[in-house]
């Protein structure tokens, strides 16, 4: 029921014959024509995959009516199964021009333009076809699939409705059903459609490939990858499948078997960047960077073969996607600057990456004078990315808390942003450092991923007695939050944090106009109190339109001295409450990006000044 097409110029793909075998026994007055059994003939032996008999067959008919609108359909399906991409666009062409008001000519004619990258104009042939022939199940099974190939999941899960109200005894459209409730993350309902799919049809790959991936997501690991494998085995040379099943073992932690799915699907189909890809990933975690890069730019380089089964628009995602993970490739190379390079071009191709927004904010941790970038990569990647099991590190939020560079508890992006297969699940990630001059660090993160949302807490500390007097650091910050898909379109979240900091004079310069040589590096003493809540939202308008919002309250209470000798000296209590509102439009396509927005803050400002009579013995000691 299923042809691969493996063509020698770009990555393999299936065809389902029977969107255009399925014809109707007789025409609407009850005549046939005389060629039209050997046509239906022809469409059978399609569904199983004898395409020679059924060439001959057509072949014969030609001779009979050289003017058959639907044998030159079917010619071109075999012509692209065969990869004469050129010969199957001229007869579906053809077949269109011979009979305009047939719905098969115009499937087949979608099919040679998705042969040829050409997914719109591929979904345009399929929309006239059921203008058509309205009630053909597998015309708007194969809807759904061209849709959600352009991100159109709305639309492509109504599509997969209707192909299954029409025909609830075809696998195929509860296969196309099962994927469009798996990309909606409703996997209780894709589970039902795949094991339907499976009890009709038990010999087809792609439902027990959704199964799989719907157990995962929902958390039992062990069983997807038994589907996955189950579903290897029922077509060995799919590269994709392979992939899959390679990233189950990754998850898994069988590392040797990942890599050996993955050398598979790679002979498999040496176009596809899939596996390429997820064994870039493997590598880089494994430490072995410089074998990571070179199997990240093999895939950018075949990025592009998915255009048969891939919209331009996320196609770019894709290379935006990996741009990204070729960036933190480079950083552990210590290639830097060339990582920071890599993530703008990332975010050239798509300023809706979260995962180059995320890396840019890891980044900048590094880099001095970069404290305000950093969180404000940090927000966007977090308003931006999708529900994920991603911790958000507490300290990551903050910008001043001047810990100099790695001496802290943890570094960033300790936890892979682009994970390779998100599924319901906690996790705990802690990390801590000791040092001399009584440093003390410890980061504790817990998060959870549960079907449509994701939660996050987390506890940082960090203390030190600073290399002279007045010099000592105490940090606690608390952090929660909170993330929820109310539908694939909008994605709510919100956040809470916490922090208090305890500091002394931690400027290193000198002051040559002190007199009093221990005033020098008393002159400052600091507490800090910070409270902030902060809501956000993201809404597609369409796939290459997004609509981003984001409101925070922040109050900041302040004690500072400043000259504390003599012993009488001023201590100045600020309070600073702010509001911060931000709104922005991102539009994308092949051609443009255009990304614009608007944003408000208030502040109220106090503050007042007390003398005191003692100074801290802390101060003075």
């Amino acid at each position: 029921k299923e042809i691969t097409l493996r063509p020698t110029d770009a990555v393999q793909w299936a065809l389902y014959y029977p969107a255009i075998a399925e014809y109707r026994q007789s025409n609407e007055s009850g005549n046939d024509r005389e060629t039209d059994p050997l046509i239906r003939q022809a469409g059978r032996l399609l569904t199983t995959g004898q395409a020679d008999e059924a060439k001959d067959i057509l072949q014969r008919v030609l001779q009979f009516e050289p003017g058959n609108s639907d044998a030159h359909a079917l010619l071109a399906i075999i012509a692209v199964v065969q990869n004469e991409k050129s010969q199957a666009l001229d007869l579906a062409t053809k077949a269109v021009l011979l009979n305009q008001q047939s719905a098969t000519a115009h499937l087949a004619l979608s099919y040679t333009q998705q042969a040829h990258f050409e997914i719109t104009a591929a979904l345009a042939s399929v929309q006239k076809a059921i203008s058509l022939d309205a009630h053909n199940a597998l015309a708007w099974a194969r809807l759904a699939e061209l849709q959600m190939a352009e991100g159109d999941l709305d639309r492509a899960l109504d599509a997969a409705r209707h192909a299954v109200n029409l025909n609830p005894d075809l696998a195929k459209t509860h296969t196309v059903l099962g994927f469009a409730h798996l990309l909606q993350i409703d996997t209780r309902t894709a589970r039902a459609s795949f094991m339907q799919a499976i009890a009709l049809d038990q010999v087809d790959p792609m439902p027990r490939l959704g199964l799989g991936l719907a157990l995962i997501r929902e958390g039992d690991l062990e069983a997807g990858r038994v589907e996955l494998e189950i579903a290897t085995s029922l077509d060995p040379g799919n590269s994709l499948i392979r992939s899959y099943l390679g990233k189950a073992y990754f998850e898994e932690k069988r590392y040797s078997l990942a890599g050996t799915q993955f050398d598979l699907a790679k002979e498999r189909d040496p176009k596809d960047p899939t596996p390429w890809f997820y064994d870039a990933i493997q590598k880089q975690t494994q430490n072995r960077p410089v074998e990571a890069l070179q199997d990240i730019q093999k895939s950018i380089e075949l990025n592009n073969n998915r255009a048969v089964y891939r919209s331009r628009l996320l196609l770019d995602r894709d290379e935006a996607a990996r741009g990204s993970s070729l960036a933190r490739i480079f950083e552990n190379l210590g290639f830097e600057k060339r990582a920071l390079m890599e993530t703008a071009k990332s975010l050239s191709f798509d300023p809706a990456n979260h995962s180059a927004h995320r890396f840019l904010s890891d980044t900048y941790a590094n880099i001095p004078r970069h404290e305000a970038a950093r969180v404000s990569e940090l927000l966007q990647a977090q308003l931006l990315q999708p529900i994920n099991i991603n911790p958000v590190q507490p300290h990551m939020a903050v910008a001043d808390l001047n810990i100099i560079t790695n001496t802290g508890p943890s570094t960033p992006g300790f936890n892979e942003f682009t994970p390779l297969m998100e599924r319901n699940k906690p996790q705990l990630v802690t990390s801590g450092s000791v040092g001399n001059n009584g440093t003390l660090g410890n980061e504790i993160v817990f998060s959870r991923l549960h079907e449509r949302t994701s939660i996050s807490l987390g506890q940082f500390h960090y203390e030190t007695n600073g290399f002279r007097k007045n010099n000592d650091q105490n940090h606690d910050i608390l952090n929660a939050f909170i993330q929820h898909a109310v539908t694939p379109k909008l994605n709510i979240q919100a956040e809470v944090r916490t922090r208090s900091t305890d500091q002394g004079n931690l400027l290193l310069d000198f002051d040559k106009n002190t007199t009093n040589p221990r005033a020098e590096q008393n002159r400052i003493r600091q507490k800090i109190g910070d409270d902030s809540a902060r809501v956000g939202a993201k809404y597609d308008l369409t796939p290459n339109q997004h609509f981003v919002v984001s409101g925070q309250f922040n109050d900041r209470k302040i004690e500072e001295i400043i000259n504390p000798l003599p012993l009488t000296s001023p201590l100045v209590n600020s309070k600073i409450e702010s509001y911060q509102t931000e709104t922005q439009y991102q539009f994308r396509n092949q051609w443009l990006n255009i990304v614009t927005g608007s944003g408000v803050f208030r502040s109220n400002f106090d503050q007042a000044t007390q003398e005191i009579s003692a100074i801290n013995n802390k101060i003075i000691s």
